[in-house]
């Protein structure tokens, strides 16, 4: 291997390119302007102007940056009604007059349907809807809908040039693969083959891809193995509303899977004593789960001969939400660099401050259920980046039993800290998890255990509460 090759290769295991805001610009600036800036967005959930508000903040942003087009990988209209998916486009139209920059340059529409758009006609409003709304619902004419709305012709499946780079958009059928893909990407094979990134975007995430095979609302696996055969591409998805900050979102292996996240709410990783995941049961729960409705996550992805930059970024409080992301080219398929793996060997292990500590507080609520009981709270802070080094991506914590002369665990829960889907200064609340005093053992004094973790599964060295006298029976 050359040397240049090495240390490049080196650069992007040990730090798993992840560069913080001002590494990550001073990288870029480096590299004069890109070839190409794309805006990226999913799951805008537009049900009438007042909740198009960010999504035109976000285009101004993206306008201000001057981006050469604007994904949205699906879920524009939240009722699949055609008077929101044209809400969608005055708001478009209204940044991008004639698809336009101030500037004159043209701006490229990369939408796509998804579920919502096609799917949920009735929601918001009793199923008996009159007969003129109903007329409104999309799927009834997805293709005349998408020509008035938007002045251009509607296909199941789509590919764009933009300054010579590809974009194949795919359309919502029922979430299990794309109808006509493989024939469409083996017509256009002498156009994607090769070392130049070609972009690809769908509604459900493709299997065992980004965020991992606990994903909520995967497709059936197909796409996976059709996009295999390119390790120049480069997928985007939403659907799963899997926040930003979450490193999973990156996934690379036989090609780059990237989840996009919402522009409207979040769904941090299920499992978790206050996380939900729409669909799935309910772990047995103390704690309610996160809204996360100010939540609004977009990505500003800029594409240089040598790397596609990714800017993670929140619009609602305009912050950054975690470190950006620099992918290198031509991607190595057989190495991945930035796998699961390889990023799990090189991740940074969250730590507590040497002044933190446990605390805990007894008293009556309700569970998440609505069953009031007595509960016993455990407090402790945050474990931020601008305070230790790292931010935590969640918490486990672990009741620990004394018996005789043997301690040992009882009961193991995770937490969120209840903004961990938004960027550091909106996170530095404590994190609390509760326990009802029924799942706590009885005859046994407990203390709590408490660790930091990382989304890849290293775990912090741990913070302890003090020793809490036997429940009695």
């Amino acid at each position: 291997m050359k040397r240049r090759t090495f240390l490049k290769s080196s650069l992007i295991l040990a730090g798993a390119m992840c560069l913080d805001v001002k590494s990550f610009a001073k990288v870029l600036n480096g590299k004069g302007e890109p070839n190409l800036r794309i805006g990226v967005l999913s799951d805008i959930h537009i049900t009438d102007a007042d909740s198009a508000k960010v999504f035109v903040h976000t285009l101004e942003y993206f306008r201000d940056k001057n981006v050469d087009g604007v994904m949205i990988a699906g879920d524009m209209a939240d009722w699949g009604r055609e008077s929101q998916l044209q809400t969608v486009a005055d708001a478009w139209y209204r940044v991008f007059p004639k698809d336009k920059a101030p500037d004159g340059h043209r701006v490229e529409k990369l939408f796509i349907y998804g579920n919502h758009d096609v799917n949920d006609w009735s929601k918001g409003k009793d199923l008996s809807v009159d007969e003129k709304e109903f007329k409104e619902a999309i799927f009834l004419h997805r293709e005349e809908t998408w020509k008035r709305c938007f002045k251009e012709k509607y296909s199941p499946v789509y590919m764009k040039t933009i300054k010579g780079y590809h974009f194949i958009g795919t359309h919502w059928i029922d979430g299990r693969n794309v109808p006509g893909l493989e024939e469409f990407l083996a017509a256009n094979r002498g156009k994607l083959a090769g070392g130049k990134p070609f972009f690809y975007f769908q509604h459900p995430h493709p299997k065992d891809t980004c965020n991992g095979p606990w994903a909520w609302g995967q497709d059936d696996g197909t796409v996976t193995k059709l996009l295999s055969q390119f390790p120049n591409c480069f997928a985007f998805s939403g659907h799963s509303h899997s926040p930003l900050n979450d490193e999973r979102d990156l996934w690379q292996g036989a090609f780059t899977s990237i989840g996009t996240a919402s522009l409207s709410y979040q769904y941090p990783m299920g499992g978790r004593e206050n996380s939900y995941v729409d669909g799935a049961p309910e772990i047995p729960s103390q704690m309610p789960w996160m809204q996360c409705k100010d939540g609004k996550h977009g990505m500003l992805m800029s594409v240089y001969d040598d790397c596609i930059a990714l800017e993670r970024r929140e619009f609602l409080y305009d912050q950054p939400l975690g470190d950006n992301w620099i992918i290198s080219l031509p991607v190595n398929a057989s190495e991945a660099p930035l796998s699961f793996e390889n990023r799990a060997r090189t991740a940074l292990v969250p730590r507590f401050g040497e002044e933190d500590r446990v605390t805990i507080t007894r008293g009556t609520g309700k569970d998440r259920y609505g069953v009031e009981q007595k509960q016993v709270t455990i407090h402790f802070p945050s474990v931020l980046r601008k305070r230790t080094g790292v931010r935590a991506f969640d918490y486990e914590i672990q009741v620990e039993a004394n018996y005789m002369d043997t301690t040992y665990i009882t009961l193991t829960k995770r937490v969120f800290s209840p903004h961990c889907y938004l960027g550091e200064n909106q996170d530095e609340d404590e994190v609390v998890c509760v326990f009802g005093e029924n799942e706590l053992p009885i005859h046994r004094e407990v203390r709590f255990v408490v660790r930091p973790c990382e989304c890849f599964g290293k775990k912090g060295d741990p913070i302890y509460s003090d020793w809490v006298p036997a429940r009695e029976s």
